[in-house]
């Protein structure tokens, strides 16, 4: 069935219906957005005056949030920061510090940083090392920024 075999009687009426539902929604999200609003807000000065007061602790926690996520799925990292640095899927992005790099070294040594990045860029074997090498950066953020929130609820 298209649209033009339907008459405008029946267009119409179905334009009113989604119409009608679209205001529906917009009645909740009036009834139930503003107090879920002013929660958050309310949520958002309690943290903001606790690590105010927490500064040390906040930054733990900061950190070792981060460090969590990127212990999980490190792709969430190295992705944007092979990219921003040339390691691409087609190889070294023209203009790049990665391709500035290969200009001063010149022949690339198999099993070299370089020749790690640029696997690491394509999704090749590269990628389990630089994954792998992100994962301990993520548990030494995680532990230490916990050790050092210890540490300072000792004191």
């Amino acid at each position: 069935m298209s649209f033009r075999t339907l008459s405008p009687e029946v267009l119409m009426a179905g334009g009113t219906r989604i119409m009608q539902a679209g205001l529906e929604g917009g009645k909740i999200v009036i009834v139930y957005g503003k107090p879920a609003l002013e929660k958050s807000a309310n949520l958002t000065v309690q943290v903001a005056s606790w690590s105010a007061q927490n500064p040390i602790l906040a930054a733990c926690a900061v950190v070792g949030t981060t460090g969590t996520i990127i212990l999980a799925a490190p792709g969430l990292a190295t992705g944007p920061v092979l990219s921003s640095l040339g390691f691409t899927m087609n190889g070294t992005q023209a203009g790049s510090a990665a391709a500035t790099a290969h200009s001063w070294i010149g022949n690339i040594v198999a099993g070299s940083a370089m020749a790690i990045g640029q696997s690491a860029g394509a999704g090749g074997n590269g990628l389990v090392i630089v994954n792998g090498v992100a994962q301990l950066g993520g548990a030494a953020m995680t532990f230490g920024s916990a050790g050092l929130a210890w540490v300072k609820a000792q004191l």
